[in-house]
């Protein structure tokens, strides 16, 4: 199954990073193809591409990332990688959701691995009423990257942490509501009485006189 909004060969070839003048602290895309800086005629560095930020900064490679202290490196973003670009992309299901919104998730976490989605039946699957009679949608990825697309989505916080020896705070668990016992049950229910006598006996005649009071006022 192909994808007619996948990008085509030339999208998915490598694209030469920016570069910026040390002098100048001027950016230059890389697609210019720039190698001395236009205004002061110094040599362009390529610039250190972040990880974390997901984005260039005007660093050499190797510089720490100003926001996460990381080594800047020279990969940039992640590349699609598919076995054979320009042929058609033949996408396997991986996990089936009961609508779009619960797809979400699961595809920006593959998304940033590195990883293409394509949600199947996103707009069917977004009503409600077409649920029972489609199944649901389907997350497809690459059949090439279908084997990791399911390890990552097998993974789980609590065994990231475990493999990372992190500690794990679990939430609370709430209390079980626990049986009433007989005791408190038979107090209910006298409480329930007495109160119910006091008022047919206190609260209903005292009712009753002061309409009668009311009603026989003489009107001045």
């Amino acid at each position: 199954m192909s994808d007619p909004h996948l990008p085509s060969g030339p999208e998915l070839c490598p694209k030469p990073a920016p570069g910026f003048c040390s002098r100048c602290r001027q950016t230059y895309s890389g697609s210019f193809g720039l190698v001395i800086c236009p205004t002061c005629g110094d040599r362009l560095i390529p610039e250190g591409y972040c990880p974390v930020c997901e984005d260039y900064w005007a660093l050499p490679v190797g510089v720490p990332c100003p926001k996460h202290d990381l080594p800047l490196d020279a990969l940039g973003p992640p590349k699609l990688q598919f076995e054979v670009l320009g042929k058609p992309v033949r996408w396997v299901t991986v996990c089936h959701f009961t609508d779009s919104l619960a797809a979400q998730a699961p595809r920006i976490r593959l998304e940033a691995e590195g990883i293409p989605t394509f949600v199947d039946g996103e707009r069917m699957g977004s009503r409600s009423m077409y649920h029972v009679a489609t199944g649901g949608v389907r997350l497809r990825v690459p059949d090439s990257l279908a084997s990791d697309a399911r390890i990552i989505l097998s993974q789980t916080w609590s065994a990231l942490a475990a493999e990372l020896d992190l500690e794990v705070e679990h939430e609370d668990e709430q209390e079980q509501p626990q049986p009433e016992s007989h005791s408190e049950t038979v107090s209910d229910a006298t409480s329930l009485r007495l109160s119910l006598v006091f008022f047919l006996s206190v609260g209903l005649p005292a009712l009753l006189l002061i309409y009668l009071i009311m009603r026989h006022w003489p009107d001045r």
